[in-house]
């Protein structure tokens, strides 16, 4: 996934991320909802997938960085993208992401 704005991980540059369906895991899940609940996460009624916040944590753990250093540097608009990625995923597809950012690039 490309980035509006590159972001600084670890001093390298970073323009685009990878998270590819089959970094996907279920060790990359329970990681996530282990760190998202200690740290004392809360999302709405339902399903933790429908937190934003969570879903920054599986890509954290998709991508082996801290959370806190993509919380810290994403840009509004590619933590919207990043997180609509990881929900496609939960979701079954990735479709709907996949044509929101289809459209986004037919609108710059």
């Amino acid at each position: 996934m490309e980035l509006k704005k590159p972001i600084k991980i670890k001093d390298k540059e970073i323009k685009k991320l990878d998270l590819a369906k089959e970094k996907f895991t279920a060790d990359v899940i329970i990681r996530a909802e282990k760190e998202f609940l200690v740290t004392g996460g809360v999302f709405p009624s339902g399903a933790m997938e429908d937190s934003r916040a969570y879903l920054l944590v599986v890509a954290s753990k998709m991508l082996d960085v801290r959370t806190d250093e993509l919380q810290e540097q994403l840009s509004g608009e590619d933590f919207i993208s990043v997180t609509d990625v990881i929900k496609g995923f939960y979701n079954g597809t990735g479709l709907n992401a996949l044509i929101q950012n289809f459209l986004g690039n037919q609108q710059s």
